[in-house]
């Protein structure tokens, strides 16, 4: 009988759990108020949802990914920045460069690069430098084949090379 009564325990997400919730949504929309509406998306359907997987973190960055895509398939008939302007200045410079591993990039052109690639191309980008996740993890977390993904990188990796060499120093 005080069983009936006695009230439900109280779910609560670790700061850090939150915190790698908002840099994973933060790294697919690049819009902080974007972002922590993606993160508070998450945590409201892991509450509602009373299953144990319910508040992992691979369950709540799913729920972010498909958040976001369905906020970016509603937006994606938005007029997108010209980046013609953008592609004139960066061929001005032009650096020798190795390999994509031997790069060295300034911090302040980082959201530049971030901003010329697609969600998708963002999202692997994070999660295998930022996350440290392996192609695997990601390929078994997006429902996206491995070889689909290593194709995706590698043409990645080649077009930024390309087209941002000039922000590329060689290391000493």
């Amino acid at each position: 009988m005080i069983r009936l009564f006695k009230r439900p325990a109280k779910t609560t997400f670790d700061e850090a759990l939150l915190n790698q919730l908002f840099r994973y949504a933060f790294s697919l929309c690049h819009d902080e108020t974007q972002a922590f509406d993606l993160v508070q998306h998450s945590c409201e359907k892991s509450l509602s949802n009373n299953s144990n997987h319910a508040h992992s973190k691979p369950y709540m960055m799913k729920v972010i990914r498909h958040a976001f895509i369905d906020q970016y398939r509603r937006k994606r008939f938005e007029l997108v920045k010209d980046i013609t302007e953008i592609e004139s200045s960066l061929e001005e410079e032009s650096h020798c460069l190795k390999t994509l591993e031997e790069l060295h990039i300034d911090k302040q052109n980082v959201a530049m690069i971030l901003d010329q690639v697609s969600p998708q191309e963002r999202e692997l980008l994070y999660l295998w430098t930022i996350e440290g996740m392996s192609i695997q993890e990601i390929a078994d977390m997006t429902e996206t084949p491995k070889g689909t993904l290593l194709a995706r990188l590698s043409r990645l990796r080649k077009r930024l090379v390309k087209q941002f060499e000039h922000l590329v120093e060689q290391e000493a």
